[in-house]
């Protein structure tokens, strides 16, 4: 797993089979951890997305301000 990758919980459904009538597992527990799980991914993604052009930028500003003393 790359570094900073969020692991999917345990037993979120994933990769679980259908039932042998061919419709999903519905358990309501599960749907909602996954339902969590999906938001925070998609926040900790949204956030890397905004934070990692602000710290290159940051980072080579600070870089040349040092080169210029």
């Amino acid at each position: 797993m790359p570094e900073g990758a969020i692991a999917e919980p345990v037993g979120s459904g994933a990769d679980e089979s259908p039932t042998p009538s061919g419709e999903l597992v519905t358990d309501a527990a599960r749907l909602r951890q996954r339902a969590v799980f999906l938001r925070e991914l998609a926040e900790a993604r949204a956030l890397l997305a905004r934070s990692t052009p602000w710290h290159g930028r940051t980072a080579g500003l600070r870089r040349r301000l040092r080169q210029s003393m």
